[in-house]
């Protein structure tokens, strides 16, 4: 293939699988309520389970997060490594993905362990 045809590819392909990329990791509102839906007459115990689960998962993802924060600015600080900015910009998309999914989880803690208070106050 002709080097002039595959830059304008890879630019449409990038055109329109971005957008695809950063929707799918959006979660709307249908998807809460569903989750909320099945997660009712659960136990005390049952919330303070899944809460400490997500703990350790929001643990995880948050040090993901610093590894990948740690790779930026090693590229930050030697721009030789990444001329053209694609391995910086990746791992600053793929932190952003990993906050918002942490920040989701945390919201989802913060739901169980109200949860748990409310039924602790019904007993």
């Amino acid at each position: 293939m002709n080097k002039n045809i595959l830059f304008p590819l890879f630019l449409m392909g990038m055109l329109f699988g971005l957008p695809q990329f950063v929707l799918a990791a959006e979660t709307s509102q249908e998807q809460s309520s569903a989750w909320k839906s099945e997660t009712q007459g659960w136990s005390i115990q049952d919330h303070m389970t899944a809460a400490k689960a997500k703990e350790g998962e929001v643990q995880d993802l948050q040090s993901r997060v610093q590894q990948l924060e740690a790779r930026i600015t090693h590229f930050e600080k030697k721009p030789h490594f990444d001329p053209k900015g694609i391995r910086r910009n990746s791992m600053k998309l793929i932190a952003s993905t990993l906050k918002g999914n942490s920040e989701i989880l945390n919201e989802r803690i913060a739901w169980h362990y109200r949860q748990s208070d409310q039924a602790s106050l019904r007993e």
